[in-house]
This record gives C-alpha cells, structure tokens and sequence, in this order.
C-alpha cells in the first residue's frame, strides 16, 4: 500500500497541474520545516499555483528536507522528509504586494536512515504569505506554514515551515 501512494501522489500532481498557462505560477523555493519541533529538515521544493477563478488558486507542489547528524561511530545519518501539498490559495492582490492565505492537505513521507524506517503522514495545513513583484515576470515571496499531521508512531505531529522562494 505505501509503496504505491508516493507514485500516485505524484502522478496526481502532474494531472492537477495541467498545462502552465499565463494564469498560473511556477515557484521555486528553499527553507526550514521544523518537523515535530524536534527534527530541523532543511527544504528546497517547486509548487505550481493556477488561477481557478478570481482570488482563488490551486497549488500542488513538494519539498524535500534533510536532517543529518552524527552517530556514535562518528558517521553521518542522514533523514528524508518530502512533504506534498494539494491546496487553495487566497491571494489579496495589490500593485507590488500580495498577500495570501493558503489551506489543503499534505501528504508527507518520512524516511529516518537512523532508525530504518518510513513512514506515511497525512493531515491539513495553513499558511500565510507576502509576495513582492520584483520584475514584470517574477517575484520574490515569504511563507509560513503550520502543519497538523496524522500517523503512526505518535499519531500527532505539528510543526512549522518558514519558505523563501522565486515565482515566475
């Protein structure tokens, strides 16, 4: 069963997305998920955001972090989180600064090198941002985003994303 959601997760996305066109966006984008508040992942990620209708945008897009640290042996373990997102943005639009807010579901995969293991997370999320035109075709954002995830070993995780990133 996990072994084919992380394909179809992506497959969804390549459909949702859909050809880019003049009302949408492609964003690239590098920050901090402070999973769980306690494991700092360092993220890079692209998002694709499309217009639905007016004030409302559809993103789908992923990130992936990596925490590393030191075992007793003194080599390094690295771990892998790669969260999705499927959401609706809201964006308040004005002349050179938007602002937004975002909701939606994301599916995260853990993979912990230290302990050997993957897991599956799923749960809602919200977010905020600033968008600042830069030039006539890209622009330069800020993001926080807070998570609320669902799966095993604890059942409940939350955390915190803070995003940096360039949309064209």
């Amino acid at each position: 069963m996990k072994k084919r959601v992380l394909p179809a997760a992506v497959l969804l996305i390549f459909l949702a997305a859909g050809p880019v066109a003049a009302d949408s966006t492609v964003t690239g984008n590098f920050g901090v998920n402070l999973f769980a508040y306690d494991t700092t992942y360092l993220t890079t990620g692209a998002m694709y955001q499309r217009s639905i209708q007016t004030g409302m945008d559809m993103v789908v897009g992923a990130d992936f972090g990596i925490h590393t640290e030191k075992d007793n042996q003194g080599e390094v373990q690295a771990d892998f989180l790669v969260p999705l997102r499927l959401g609706l943005h809201f964006p308040f639009e004005g002349e050179k600064v938007t602002y937004g807010f975002g909701t939606g579901l994301t599916p995260t995969f853990q993979f912990e090198q230290s302990k050997d293991s993957a897991r599956f997370l799923m749960g809602p999320y919200v977010n905020g941002s600033v968008r600042v035109k830069v030039h006539p075709v890209m622009s330069v954002f800020l993001q926080y985003q807070q998570d609320l995830l669902f799966g095993e070993p604890d059942w409940i995780y939350t955390g915190s994303r803070f995003l940096i990133g360039i949309s064209f």
